[in-house]
C-alpha cells in the first residue's frame, strides 16, 4: 500500500507536472525546427504522434526522446491525479476543481480529434457534383469483379503496410476463387525494368518519402493463387495510368491502390468559383466557392470562403485552394475544398467555457473572501 501511495503521489506532484512541460517544450520546439529540413509529416510523425522521439531523425547517431504523445498522456494522467483526485474537495472553493475538470476535458477532445477525425477534400470543376470526401495521404487496395456491376473488396492501408520484408501476407474471401498474397508496402516509390521480376519485367524500388505527404505515389507487389495451383505476380503502383487487370479462373478483376474516401450525408455541387489575384501579380488574393448543398430532397446555397468555412454537424469544409495554378483566361478551374470530420469539433468550445467558468466562479470567491476579510481588519479596534 505504502509503494502505491508513493506512485501516487509522485503522478500527482507539481514537480512531475514541471518535467513534463519543459519535455513538451523542447520536444516542441525541436519538431517546429525541424520541419524544415525532414517536411511537416515527418516531424509530426516522429516528435508529435510517436512515444519515442529521435532527434536528429534520420542520422546515424540520434538521441532518443519522449514523444509528444507520450507526454500528453502522461500530463493528463498528472492533471487527473493532481487537479482532480488528490486537490482538497472544498465546497467553498468549487472553482479550481471545475476548471481543472475543463482542461482535463479539453485534452480529451484532442485525443478523440487525434484517433476518430477523418481529413480530406472534395474537389470540384462548376456544374459538378460529388457525395464523397477523399483522403489527401491514405489509400487503400481495392479488387473490383469484373461487369459493369462488379462488387468491390477493400484492404485498407493498416492491413497491408505491415507485412514484413520477403515475407506474404495472406487475405482470403468466400467470394473471391483467390487468395491475395501482399508483399512488401512502400509509401513512395517508382517502378524500374528489372529483368529478374516475376510482374512482367517490372519491379519496385523505394523513393525518399516527399517533404508533402500527398505527393507520395505508393505500391506493392501482389500474388493471386487461384484454383489448380495457379499463380499471378504482379505489382501495383499508385502513378500508373491504367489499373492492373488479373485473370484467375477465367474471371478478370480489377487492382489498384486508390485513395481512400468516405460518403457524405448530403451532396455537394460547385455553381460558381470566384477568385481575384493581387494587382499586377499573379498571388491570390481572395477566391471563394459557390456550392448548392443537397439533403434529402431540400436544397440550399452556401458560399465557403477564405477563413470562412461551412460547418454541418461533424463535417466542416474549408476553401483550401484551387487550380490548375497555369489556367488561362476562360479555362474551367477548379476548387478544392478541404474537408475536417471531427466528432469531437465542439468540444472544445465547451471545454473553454467549462475553464472559464471554473476561473471566474473562484475569482469571485477569492474577492469576496478578500472584501470580508478586509472589512473586519477594519472593523477590528
Amino acid at each position: 500500500m505504502t509503494l502505491l501511495k508513493k506512485g501516487f503521489r509522485f503522478l500527482a506532484s507539481y514537480e512531475l507536472s514541471v518535467v513534463l512541460l519543459a519535455l513538451l517544450l523542447v520536444v516542441v520546439f525541436l519538431g517546429t525546427v525541424e520541419q524544415a529540413r525532414i517536411g511537416l509529416y515527418a516531424a509530426q510523425e516522429n516528435y508529435f504522434y510517436s512515444l519515442v522521439a529521435w532527434f536528429p531523425q534520420g542520422a546515424p547517431v540520434a538521441s532518443p526522446l519522449p514523444g509528444g504523445y507520450l507526454l500528453s498522456v502522461l500530463l493528463c494522467v498528472n492533471l487527473l491525479c493532481g487537479g482532480l483526485l488528490a486537490a482538497p474537495k472544498r465546497w467553498r472553493r468549487p472553482g479550481l476543481l471545475i476548471g481543472h475538470a475543463g482542461v482535463l476535458m479539453l485534452m480529451g477532445a484532442g485525443f478523440v480529434s487525434f484517433h476518430l477525425a477523418d481529413e480530406g477534400h472534395v474537389t470540384l470543376f462548376e456544374g459538378q457534383s460529388s457525395d464523397r470526401m477523399v483522403s489527401y495521404h491514405e489509400w487503400q487496395l481495392q479488387v473490383t469483379e469484373p461487369g459493369p456491376e462488379g462488387r468491390r473488396f477493400i484492404l485498407s492501408q493498416d492491413r497491408i503496410e505491415d507485412t514484413p520484408p520477403y515475407q506474404w501476407k495472406d487475405f482470403t474471401h468466400p467470394d473471391l476463387p483467390f487468395t491475395l498474397r501482399t508483399g512488401l508496402y512502400l509509401p513512395n516509390a517508382r517502378p524500374v525494368m528489372e529483368s529478374t521480376s516475376a510482374a512482367d519485367g517490372v519491379a519496385l524500388v523505394p523513393e525518399r518519402p516527399a517533404e508533402n505527404r500527398e505527393s507520395n505515389l505508393p505500391g506493392i507487389t501482389l500474388r493471386l493463387e487461384g484454383p489448380g495451383a495457379s499463380v499471378v505476380d504482379g505489382i501495383v503502383w499508385a502513378g500508373e495510368q491504367a489499373p492492373w487487370v488479373a485473370e484467375v479462373a477465367g474471371k478478370q478483376y480489377v487492382i489498384q491502390l486508390a485513395r481512400r474516401s468516405w460518403p457524405l450525408p448530403f451532396t455537394l455541387r460547385l455553381d460558381k468559383f470566384t477568385h481575384e489575384r493581387h494587382p499586377g501579380t499573379s498571388i491570390p488574393a481572395t477566391f471563394s466557392s459557390a456550392l448548392t448543398v443537397r439533403e434529402a430532397g431540400a436544397e440550399r446555397q452556401v458560399d465557403i470562403r477564405m477563413n470562412a468555412p461551412f460547418r454541418h454537424r461533424p463535417h466542416t469544409f474549408f476553401q483550401a485552394s484551387w487550380g490548375p495554378q497555369d489556367a488561362r483566361e476562360g479555362e474551367p478551374l477548379y476548387s478544392v475544398l478541404a474537408v475536417t470530420r471531427n466528432p469531437a469539433e465542439d468540444w472544445p468550445m465547451h471545454a473553454s467555457l467549462v475553464i472559464s467558468a471554473g476561473l471566474l466562479l473562484h475569482f469571485v470567491q477569492a474577492l469576496l473572501a478578500h472584501l470580508r476579510a478586509e472589512a473586519k481588519r477594519r472593523a477590528a479596534p
